[in-house]
């Protein structure tokens, strides 16, 4: 047990703990919604629905759990948490296919590269940006 308060100690793997938990909730969404619109939708459409739905609870944990900002304008706190993972949201939207194109990697590995790359730009924008201590 003692390993696990360890682990739970740092705010980096606290991130990438509730970030592996995020994920498997966002992806239990979009089964979900394709499940629930008996797969008629088109994909694009079941990954934004889904994305609708996990991105609240992605708010709550990242917020309370990993950055621990029970306090402060939570509105605020949305907004922006919103704006920047939206803003990674549209970029892999936009990027992949581009860069799939550009230099024929296949999507599979392209989508790891851009998790890479995303994961650590989300924690930079949710650390400095989203939940960031403001000073009066």
């Amino acid at each position: 047990m003692q390993w696990l308060r360890h682990l739970w100690h740092s705010e980096k793997q606290r991130f990438l703990i509730v970030g592996a938990w995020n994920t498997l909730f966002g992806y239990a969404a979009f089964v979900a919604v394709h499940l629930l619109s008996g797969g008629t939708w088109h994909p694009t459409a079941t990954v934004v629905a889904a994305y609708c739905i996990a991105l609240p609870q992605s708010f709550l944990t990242q917020r309370l759990l990993v950055f621990r900002r029970a306090d402060g304008d939570w509105r605020g706190q949305f907004l922006r948490f919103l704006g920047g993972n939206s803003a990674i949201f549209v970029a892999n939207l936009i990027l992949l296919p581009l860069f799939v194109t550009a230099t024929r990697i296949g999507p599979l590995l392209g989508q790891a590269l851009f998790v890479a790359g995303s994961t650590v730009a989300s924690y930079l924008v949710h650390k400095h940006y989203s939940f960031r201590r403001l000073t009066p």
